[in-house]
């Protein structure tokens, strides 16, 4: 029998969708491969940690987190059993314990729990041990004729051998010989920036002055956070995900406990404080929170089905840019956000009126499109007086938006009708990759529009904007910047300085710790891989350009091949996920139970492209669903 040989560099959530795939096409058809393994991590979780603290949360309804294929969407069926997230924690016997930890018992250490439901946004870790018992089920499952070697190493170098064989060096030594590589290694570290290389020269410089003094650039393991002491003084940089993180470990990781409080009273939470917490405030350029989610009333695969804002409709917009400037390169806000505005209006009226209007006779108003900008930036045009007044818009911005998330997704007219940017993604990855925007507005969508919709449409959980109004109630957090706010470093002081222009002047604040809250993009020549800088080194790689505009990642071509400095396809070699954010939009999304996955359908495509050179049945290009 002919064996071949596969490398999956990366064993995170990307590289358990290739090792899945291939797993189902060695099923079905029984071709024989050697698999090699290249993780240095847990196999399956990447930067999900098993072991990372409890506190820390996934922003999606764990019932709507699964690994595995929609059946019928692949060619080959799935080869193991495939529970979502929250179907796996019950079978483990995960319990969520009356005081909101998740555990497989509910004893002395927490109070009687209850059944996980649907609706439960569950901790990051049980997201990593799930994806860890995934590749465990997957290697229990792989065919005889496949075999695996996992190496517990990383990847520092790739080059191309006489033979056609790619030669992977590892860290440890060793070197792995394949004919099929798959790059999937995930979120990298960045090398810092000039500003954060001037405020790390600040710390080691003034140290000595003021003990307390630190920059935590990279956030995570969380675990580091340990060592701010009670009563410092920190800003988290970022209002995101990232910095929900933040606050959880400096206060319910610190002892802080959340009592119920009435709706009545507005965040519907008391925060109890330990008195080991240090001192928060958040900031960033906006320093406005992220709008929290609307409670799920969608079931869990329930999508809006799109009136306007469709591939087709896209299509069409591309044909007459053709024929109008000779490129089917659109404008975002000249083409697409009309057509995006008129969705989320419609749906906004549809709710309100308690039925589903007449998309024929359906208009967007001035006044609609108006209300849709004043969602996705609130504080255009806004100026503030003081830090205090700024300090009260935010408290009545976030009981407001707690009031709409608590109607929920269908209930709610804002919250559905900017949950159309989460059911429309894929008509919205279809205008931006590739190429599909002119450079000019793709880098104004990345800059303007990007921020707008993470922050109003993939916000956290509503408990956790709760929690946040508890915090700023209980003085725990407060509001030391406002919009426009930068950071400087202050000699005198030996501190950093939070510097915020209001109507009256600048503001100042001074403080001991600044936690950078945010991930940073992948830009090739700023990655600390060896790897990838080896790969672009050797010509292996080059960056993505849309034009003279670079959105980050490595360049590829339709099939998720490597593009050469040349551009050239690099023969077997695929890369998918975080490292082609560029060329593709939002890589990150997980697979959905119910639904056809991009994930599932990247790792398809790779995959089947290698069984065209390999199979006889697929060298037509033929498509089937077997199993």
């Amino acid at each position: 029998m002919q064996r071949y040989s596969v490398a999956i560099i990366g064993m995170g959530p990307r590289g358990l969708s290739v090792l899945e795939r291939l797993a189902a096409l060695c099923g079905h058809t029984g071709l024989a491969l050697d698999i090699s393994v290249i993780e240095p991590g847990p196999c399956g979780a990447g930067v999900h940690d098993p072991d990372q603290s409890r506190h820390l949360l996934i922003n999606t309804l764990a019932s709507q987190v699964t690994l595995f294929p929609l059946h019928g969407s692949v060619r080959y069926s799935a080869i193991c059993p495939t529970p979502s997230l929250t179907e796996w924690a019950r079978q483990q016997g995960y319990r969520r314990c009356d005081d909101g930890a998740y555990a497989t018992h509910c004893d002395s250490g927490h109070a009687a729990g209850s059944s996980i439901s649907d609706g439960d946004y569950l901790p990051r870790g049980l997201l990593g041990a799930y994806l860890c018992w995934a590749y465990a089920q997957l290697i229990a499952a792989l065919p005889a004729c496949v075999t695996l070697q996992q190496h517990s190493a990383s990847a520092c170098d790739l080059t191309l051998q006489a033979d056609g064989q790619w030669a992977i060096m590892l860290d440890s030594g060793t070197v792995v010989r394949s004919s099929f590589v798959f790059i999937t290694t995930g979120h990298d570290r960045q090398q810092p920036d000039p500003e954060q290389d001037e405020l790390e020269g600040f710390v080691r410089q003034q140290g000595a002055r003021n003990p307390q003094l630190a920059l935590v650039r990279e956030l995570y393991p969380s675990t580091q956070l340990q060592q701010i002491a009670a009563g410092t003084q920190v800003a988290i940089q970022g209002l995101g995900l990232c910095a929900h993180d933040v606050l959880a470990e400096l206060t319910l990781g610190r002892g802080g406990r959340y009592l119920p409080h009435g709706a009545s009273q507005g965040a519907g939470l008391r925060y109890l404080p330990s008195g080991d917490e240090p001192r928060l405030t958040l900031c960033s350029r906006l320093c406005l929170p992220a709008a929290a989610r609307g409670l799920n009333q969608k079931g869990l695969a329930g999508r809006h089905a799109a009136q306007y804002f469709t591939p087709q409709a896209l299509a069409a917009l591309r044909a007459r840019a053709q024929l109008r400037d000779g490129s089917p390169q659109l404008d975002f806000e000249r083409d697409v956000l009309p057509l995006l505005q008129r969705e989320m209006a419609w749906v906004y009226r549809s709710t309100l009126a308690g039925h589903a209007l007449d998309p024929q006779r359906f208009v967007l108003t001035a006044g609609d499109a108006a209300q849709i900008m004043r969602w996705l930036f609130p504080l255009q045009q806004r100026r503030f007086a003081t830090l205090g007044q700024f300090r009260h818009y935010v408290h009545d911005w976030l009981l407001r938006d707690l009031a709409a998330a608590q109607q929920g997704n269908l209930g709610n007219a804002c919250k559905a009708a900017l949950d159309v940017l989460r059911d429309c993604r894929a008509t919205l990855q279809a205008a931006l990759e590739f190429g599909g925007l002119t450079p000019v507005s793709h880098r104004q969508f990345l800059q303007r529009y990007h921020p707008a919709i993470n922050r109003m449409a993939y916000g956290p959980p509503l408990r956790r904007n709760q929690q946040l109004l508890a915090l700023m109630e209980a003085g725990v957090v407060q509001w030391l910047a406002g919009p426009g706010c930068h950071i400087e470093t202050d000699a005198a002081s030996a501190r950093f300085q939070l510097c915020t222009p209001l109507a009256s002047g600048w503001v100042r604040q001074g403080v001991d710790v600044l936690v950078v809250a945010r991930l940073a993009g992948f830009f090739p020549f700023q990655t600390t891989s060896l790897l990838i800088r080896n790969m672009l080194v050797r010509g292996l790689a080059r960056p993505y350009r849309n034009g003279d505009f670079h959105p980050g990642g490595l360049d590829i071509d339709g099939a998720s091949q490597l593009l050469d400095r040349q551009g050239q396809a690099c023969p077997r070699l695929w890369a998918l996920g975080f490292p082609v954010e560029g060329a593709h939009y939002y890589t990150h999304a997980l697979p959905r139970p119910g639904l056809v996955s991009r994930v599932v359908q990247d790792a398809e495509r790779c995959v089947l492209a290698m069984a065209q050179q390999l199979l006889p049945q697929h060298q037509n290009g033929a498509v089937c669903n077997a199993g």
